[in-house]
């Protein structure tokens, strides 16, 4: 799901960003003096979102807060470890300022970092994102509704058409044989077996009845308002599967017509789920 969040605090900017991933994926930039709380800020993106890519940037503040930091016992001990070095290996030359400044983690630039001010610009950030991507998420639960309710439309006409398909079956059966067999008369019990046995290979009930309980659930999960990205995966999984045994199992010309179309909004319904929390 996509969206987009910005925060400002003090002197500390957050931009907040977010796109479609099936699972929750965080990607944090920070100045380097704020690295040590990137674990905060995982925490605080983790209670507000379960999926998708979640890109959180925090500007470099202005130069006004910039101080120069000497870090004097790290100097220290790589000025004893020269002098050491320099009189077992007798090497010519002085140790002075100019090398031990060429060792980066000794001079640093140290900005000051205003944990309460970051809190609340990330805060202000995540809040506009999230409002961001429930707006998009209720856009998204009403199409897959509608297209649940055309899928149920469908499941009705193949109802109805099966029925009637099943009721037909015995009087097509005879008129097929009595045209293959000529005068030849027709063992009426054998007929009704024969009957039987494409009746339950063609059988589509279990799969109707299967159909309607997924159906009735990804309608209650869209209504409970919870986050049911992961439920519903399962469930148009499980529609797929049921449209897919109907299509093999069915040779009607209507019914076959049908099943395409549940085909082609059950995969609308697949890459839309892609979107929601």
């Amino acid at each position: 799901m996509t969206g987009y969040g910005r925060g400002a605090s003090g002197n500390i900017k957050v931009e907040a960003r977010s796109s479609n991933h099936k699972y929750l994926d965080i990607q944090i930039k920070l100045p380097s003096f704020l690295n040590s709380y990137e674990n905060d800020l995982r925490k605080a993106i983790k209670s507000k979102f379960n999926r998708g890519h979640i890109e959180i940037s925090v500007m470099k503040p202005e130069a006004d807060t910039v101080r120069i930091k000497i870090n004097k016992p790290l100097a220290r001990e790589y000025y004893n470890a020269l002098l050491s070095l320099k009189d077992e290996l007798q090497i010519t030359g002085d140790v002075d300022i100019n090398l031990l400044a060429s060792y980066r983690d000794i001079v640093c630039l140290e900005e000051e970092a205003r944990v309460e001010e970051l809190n609340e610009a990330v805060e202000m950030a995540l809040q506009e994102l999230k409002k961001m991507r429930s707006d998009e998420g209720r856009n998204l639960v009403y199409d897959i509704a509608a297209r649940v309710r055309l899928l149920s439309e469908y499941l009705t006409d193949i109802e109805e058409k099966r029925n009637i398909t099943v009721s037909d079956t015995k009087q097509r059966l005879y008129e097929r044989l009595k045209e293959f067999l000529g005068d030849i008369t027709i063992d009426e019990s054998r007929l009704v077996q024969e009957a039987a046995i494409l009746i339950e290979r063609a059988d589509i009930t279990e799969e109707i009845v299967r159909l309607k309980s997924h159906l009735r659930h990804v309608g209650e999960a869209l209504k409970s308002g919870d986050t049911v990205g992961k439920k519903l995966d399962f469930l148009v999984q499980e529609l797929r599967r049921e449209i897919n045994t109907i299509g093999s199992k069915t040779h009607d010309v209507e019914i076959a017509s049908a099943i395409i179309e549940m085909k082609h909004e059950a995969e609308k319904i697949k890459e839309q789920i892609q979107n929601l929390q």
